[in-house]
């Protein structure tokens, strides 16, 4: 898999999300606070709170993005489907996610602060989770500036139920000048609100 994190920030149709939160606003449908996404494959809500906008739809994910306040500030929430190799344990899940990081982080553009990343098992199947705080020095602030951005993303990475070489991320990120302090709280309750279905009903 290319990217974990940071392809939505640089190389992909996502781009614009971040480069310039009003094209985001002006061109996709608004959504409501937990409007329901669900599917087959998840139980899925759009973020509980006011102000953001669809952004792509496919079978592999979806992905929210909502304007901050300040110029540049951006907010994405994502649910994304991907192929992994098959995990013999749980420590090379997490040396695997680790690594998948590590490669979305390149110094020459991020300043790493923070890099939280922990195996866990609450769910009954394998997932990691991460939080991580980095200053990006070349975030578009228009289609025509660059500045450098705080970006603290809150992430869990899966393995889903009884699809062996399947992954998920369920991925929250706010990139902007300063630290929001509603941030912890809605990233955690937007992933919590990402779920796969047990493995008797997982669709094959």
């Amino acid at each position: 898999m290319r990217s974990f994190i940071h392809r939505l920030l640089a190389g992909t149709s996502l781009t614009i999300l971040l480069v310039t939160g009003v094209a985001a606003a002006d061109t996709h449908p608004a959504v409501a606070p937990n409007q329901d996404f669900s599917s087959p494959m998840f139980i899925l809500h759009a973020p509980a709170s006011e102000g953001w906008h669809g952004f792509q739809q496919s079978a592999r994910g979806i992905a929210f993005a909502k304007d901050g306040a300040q110029r540049g500030e951006s907010y994405v929430a994502e649910v994304t489907l991907f192929s992994m190799p098959q995990m013999e344990n749980n420590n090379l899940f997490v040396a695997y996610v680790k690594e998948q990081l590590e490669k979305d982080s390149p110094p020459e553009r991020f300043d790493v602060l923070e890099n939280d990343v922990q195996y866990t098992g609450e769910r009954g199947y394998p997932c990691v989770k991460y939080h991580g705080v980095s200053n990006d020095r070349k975030a578009r602030v228009s289609m025509f500036s660059r500045q450098t951005l705080r970006l603290e993303v809150v992430a869990l990475y899966c393995e889903y139920p009884a699809r062996v070489g399947t992954g998920f991320a369920v991925v929250y990120s706010h990139r902007g000048t300063i630290a929001d302090e509603h941030f912890a709280a809605d990233g955690a309750s937007f992933i919590e609100g990402v779920q796969a279905p047990s493995a008797a009903h997982v669709p094959h």
